[in-house]
């Protein structure tokens, strides 16, 4: 009876250790949710320590114990990671379907990163977007980037057939293989992590029925988000 019941117990224990192993036991979340948890997941845990950090810089610099060029450098730097860190959990986390998003949030991101680095931002749509259409536009904000990485300005605004995008700069340079991407859907190129946006961005413009339209002009790139016919 002894050695019966120790080999249910093993049977049961090995049973246990293969449940996840048949395909029909697989995890129902879909990969891009789960990369957009995780994503999520790692601003969040990165806010409040980025938060502990900028609260002791100040308390710092009131108490005259360390100011200065590389005081204020300091806490420039951490302002525009906190900055950056509320856009990357918007255009990379999870959001729902019918969660809408006030322009004023929007605004505060952008006008957070206008006083830090080479890069303006103007948002003059004043279309109230759900979060899942937020997402999409922080994506393609953050593909234009891209073409402008000496400076320059972004503006969000309401075109003809929909919402245009518009990069503007003195110089401007263009990914060919990552645009083609985002206009045709192309699964045989090789998306590095630091342009990971693209292959995201053509999730989003897939899952909501949209394309874009790419206008390269020589100061500038402009796309527009419309309905797929």
């Amino acid at each position: 009876m002894a050695d019966e019941h120790a080999g249910g117990e093993d049977k049961m224990a090995h049973a246990a250790l293969n449940t996840g192993t048949g395909a029909s036991a697989q995890s129902t979340i879909a990969q891009e949710t789960l990369a957009a948890m995780v994503a999520s997941r790692i601003c969040h845990d990165l806010v409040s320590p980025m938060g502990a950090i900028s609260n002791g810089l100040e308390l710092l610099q009131l108490s005259q114990q360390a100011a200065g060029p590389e005081m204020a450098l300091v806490m420039q730097s951490v302002a525009h990671a906190n900055t950056r860190l509320r856009l990357y959990r918007l255009a990379f986390g999870p959001v729902g379907d019918g969660h809408l998003i006030g322009q004023g949030e929007i605004r505060s991101i952008l006008e957070a990163l206008n006083t830090h680095g080479r890069l303006r931002y103007a948002w003059n749509t004043k279309a109230d977007l759900t979060r899942r259409q937020a997402k999409l536009l922080f994506l393609l904000l953050l593909c234009l980037e891209t073409g402008i990485p000496w400076g320059g300005d972004l503006v969000v605004q309401d075109g003809a057939g929909g919402v245009e995008l518009t990069a503007s700069a003195d110089r401007v340079a263009l990914d060919d293989a990552m645009w083609r991407i985002l206009l045709t859907s192309a699964s045989d190129t090789a998306v590095p992590a630091a342009r990971v946006q693209f292959a995201l961005a053509v999730t989003e413009l897939e899952a909501q029925g949209l394309r874009v339209e790419i206008a390269a002009l020589p100061k500038s790139l402009v796309l527009r988000v419309v309905p797929r016919s």
